[in-house]
């Protein structure tokens, strides 16, 4: 079974505190076996109903971050929404519990191995294998669709191939979303995707994202299937978000050969950077492959007629008088409009990024990145409207999982004149942010959350001894505050107001050592220097 964050499956030494909590939170009829794996919101179990005589994973919230009563409450609802899907390419929850202080549900213990195990092992893979592995996953997510859910994390380590019947498995609903309702999870600080499959609309923070970012992963997942390796790779996880905005949908056909060309353009319109220009459905990508597969096998009678040459013919080439007057004409003409382009004036718009984290800056086709402190001057035509966007890149863990909310703008200019400046910084948007970056001066690791203005709860990520990360941004309000829970020393809140941030960039530094750890609440001013 996979690990919360979908992941290959690892164990750890059995903690006894945990598994008696949980024991006690299931009942009798439960016998906990093991952690199988732990992300950064959730623990999963192996249990044995006892009674019935089969094998469950347990996901289990951590009990150690700050939830706050709403977020469990969204939490429960969005399991049970998922426990209402039927359908043989997907994993069904068996039932939502909360007991002993935690919040759980079950589902099925399956054994098997992820698409992220089998590329590792034995490479790209052929077409017709990809594509029997792809239309059940595409089934499955139809089906989740039409109950209104979007998955937001198709990824190879989340298609399981059952060892049993060797039916391919969608799993790993934890962080879905309702199609006709705001992002819930999003609001509670849950993860919205894995860079490395991840749709434009989720890397920029976007709330209205619908099933075609489902479409987004699944083209990428077809490309590393067909080619060996993601479609967009980088140093980090910002590169990969960077170019996963800006640049173009590679070709899969140029980077191994043997792949159909129809398929390689299925992929380049699944990976379309506008929502609007890739399949409106699953079903309709459904479709589109089986129409190419029926084109792979020729019939029996020889090449289907889409491949056969169309007749030609010649044309004879007739020589006709060149008109010097009407070739003149033409050339003073474009002349004129070539000197009318060389005299108009110049306009540019200069974009300075002063957040702590680079920005993705798009108009039209175009599109660059903006290091953090750094500026870019484009140029554009003068005298026509402006229509720029922005969109802050946001950083990520060691393991690729994003952290801090999406922030993002428009640069809206309705005749362009000129030399135009825009800064972005840590109120661009109207909405005060901050951005805190943690420093372990322990020596052992610690585990963060975020109280951003909404009291929701974000990160549940941990810093190494002697490490540092920074978080992401979040809207500042009353309550904000950073928790930080070490082995040691229970649970410390650094509360945060305006005084204790940099008034541009919203960014703060928190220094965690044994002296903050032994204050029950230590004053933000001196635990919390800005960063300037």
């Amino acid at each position: 079974m996979l690990d919360s964050d979908g992941l290959v499956p690892h164990y750890r030494p059995v903690e006894p505190e945990g598994i008696g909590r949980l024991a006690r939170a299931l009942g009798g009829e439960y016998r906990v076996i093991r952690v199988l794996g732990q992300g950064g919101f959730a623990e999963v179990y192996e249990v044995v109903d006892t009674n019935l005589q089969r094998r469950l994973a347990v996901k289990v919230l951590r009990s150690d971050l700050p939830w706050s009563p709403g977020a469990l409450s969204r939490f429960k609802q969005e399991a049970r929404a998922i426990a209402r899907l039927n359908h043989p390419n997907t994993v069904p929850i068996h039932f939502v519990g909360e007991a002993e202080g935690l919040v759980f549900y079950a589902m099925p213990y399956l054994e098997g191995r992820t698409l992220a195990e089998l590329l590792r092992e034995e490479g790209p893979m052929p077409s017709p294998r990809v594509l029997a592995i792809a239309e059940p996953i595409l089934e499955a997510l139809q089906h989740a669709h039409e109950h209104g859910l979007v998955h937001r994390d198709v990824k190879p380590a989340n298609i399981l191939i059952e060892s049993a019947t060797g039916r391919p498995l969608l799993v790993d609903f934890g962080i879905v979303k309702y199609l006709d309702g705001p992002s819930h999870l999003t609001e509670s600080g849950f993860i919205v995707g894995t860079p490395l499959y991840m749709s434009p609309e989720q890397a920029m923070g976007q709330h209205d994202v619908d099933a075609r970012a489902d479409i987004y992963g699944v083209g990428a997942v077809l490309f590393q299937l067909l080619t060996g390796a993601p479609p967009f790779e980088g140093s980090d996880s910002r590169e990969i978000v960077r170019r996963h905005l800006t640049e173009p949908v590679p070709v899969a056909t140029l980077s191994r050969d043997g792949i159909p060309t129809w398929l390689s353009a299925i992929v380049v319109r699944c990976m379309a950077k506008h929502p609007g220009d890739r399949y409106p459905s699953a079903r309709a990508l459904q479709e589109a492959l089986r129409t190419g597969r029926g084109a792979m096998a020729p019939p029996a009678g020889g090449m289907p007629p889409a491949w056969q040459e169309a007749p030609t013919r010649s044309l004879p080439l007739v020589r006709r008088p060149v008109r010097w007057s009407r070739w003149l004409a033409g050339t003073a003409v474009l002349l004129l409009a070539l000197a009318a382009l060389l005299i108009r004036p110049k306009a540019s718009l200069i974009v300075q990024n002063r957040l702590t984290e680079a920005i993705a800056l798009s108009w039209g086709d175009t599109g660059l990145t903006i290091p953090p402190g750094d500026s870019a001057r484009i140029a554009v035509p003068p005298g026509r409207p402006l229509e720029a966007q922005w969109a802050m890149v946001r950083p990520a863990t060691l393991d690729g999982r994003m952290l801090g909310d999406g922030v993002e703008g428009a640069i809206l200019e309705a005749s362009a004149r000129g030399e135009l400046r825009w800064v972005v910084d840590a109120a661009s948007d109207g909405e005060p942010r901050f951005t805190p970056m943690v420093v372990n001066g322990t020596s052992r690791p610690i585990s963060i959350a975020v109280l951003s203005r909404d009291d929701s709860v974000s990160c549940g990520c941990s810093v190494r001894p002697g490490d540092s990360l920074r978080l992401g941004y979040y809207l500042l309000g009353d309550e904000s505050a950073v928790s930080v829970s070490h082995p040691e020393g229970g649970v410390v809140r650094f509360d945060l107001t305006e005084q204790s941030l940099d008034s541009v960039t919203g960014a703060v530094t928190i220094r965690v050592d044994s002296a903050s750890l032994r204050s029950e609440r230590p004053d933000p001013l001196r635990a919390s220097l800005p960063v300037r």
